[in-house]
């Protein structure tokens, strides 16, 4: 998408959210707020907030219950047992491996196991269909929806040849998380359109059969000795809580990453990230919210979509230190941080 094309879009979509922030809600002081029960993994971030702070500015009354599963996969079952108990008037999941856990896959779903009948939307997800949340991005086939967050591989390997040239990509792969798994699938099929070598490296389980954080200064090192130009940093939990580690030692050997995340370029040491902003998403998931909620609109109708457009973002800090600074072109579109 030329940058013409891509403020086109985003012009439309601002256009967009002003004309529905002034359309007014009247709801009677003591309306019955809706009752949302949101599933996160890793505590309300970024996302989880501007879901929230999207029913303050549209002025729609809600009780939002949010369940924190604090990384741990053995929470999950017990908060489908709550959701089930309580019954909502939405679920919100968040995050790939929350939403299969809590909602099962299209093609496989048990209601003993998984919340079936309480409409549901999922965010942060990376694929939905691959994960096989949903049948289709158009017609979701179920009572839920959702909205994505990952800018297509396509999308990040052309603007990430903007800013230079590469021909071996390194990717840390982890066997625990289905992101991992079908971002990886994807880099595979972009080698032959894009002309690049894939070399990922897995990442060992310990004993508790969980991935072994220790590993990783090793596993980058393995990468540096394959002659990597460019470390793409997966949509992986796992990678995301050891972001620290895995960005500093990347630095260490003098290797560029590419991040689909924005904390990654602004908190840790990613070169920089093609992304979509996480607060967006939430407030994006929270209009998908009031479609189902307020306007009755059954989740099966309403498609899986994302934010129009991307963010492009240079930590200039580590474009110094890397001595890879963004050419001209770049630093006209990109948000920069130092």
């Amino acid at each position: 998408m030329t940058l013409l094309k891509l403020s086109r879009v985003a012009l439309s979509f601002c256009m967009s959210c002003l004309l529905l922030s002034l359309a007014e809600n009247t709801f009677a002081a003591d309306v019955k707020p809706y009752r949302i029960t949101m599933v996160v993994f890793r505590g309300c971030e970024e996302a989880c907030e501007g879901f929230k702070s999207y029913w303050t500015n549209r002025k729609i009354p809600v009780e939002i219950e949010v369940l924190d599963a604090k990384t741990d996969i053995k929470r999950l079952p017990e908060f489908v047992k709550h959701v089930k108990a309580t019954k909502p008037d939405l679920l919100v999941t968040w995050g790939t491996t929350v939403s299969l856990q809590m909602l099962g896959t299209v093609d496989n779903v048990d209601p003993a196991k998984h919340v079936t009948d309480i409409p549901s939307l999922f965010m942060i997800a990376s694929t939905p269909v691959g994960s096989k949340l949903v049948k289709s991005l158009n017609a979701p086939g179920r009572n839920v929806t959702g909205t994505l967050y990952i800018v297509p591989v396509a999308t990040q390997l052309s603007t990430a040849r903007l800013y230079m040239p590469f021909k071996r990509v390194g990717y840390i792969s982890n066997s625990t998380e289905d992101n991992s798994k079908i971002v990886q699938q994807e880099l595979e099929l972009a080698q032959f359109d894009f002309n690049f070598d894939l070399v990922a490296v897995n990442v060992p389980l310990n004993a508790a059969g969980k991935p072994d954080a220790a590993s990783l200064p090793a596993l980058i090192d393995e990468l540096a000795k394959n002659k990597i130009d460019l470390l793409y940093f997966a949509p992986d939990t796992f990678l995301l809580l050891n972001r620290d580690v895995v960005t500093k030692e990347a630095v260490k050997r003098k290797i560029p990453v590419l991040a689909v995340s924005e904390a990654i370029v602004r908190e840790s040491d990613a070169l920089f990230g093609v992304v979509n902003r996480y607060s967006t998403v939430g407030q994006l998931t929270a209009s998908k919210a009031e479609m189902i909620l307020v306007k009755k609109i059954d989740p099966k109708n309403i498609p899986v979509v994302a934010p129009p457009g991307f963010t492009l973002i240079v930590n200039m800090g580590i474009a110094k230190e890397l001595q890879k600074y963004p050419p001209l072109r770049v630093v006209k579109i990109a948000d920069t941080v130092q």
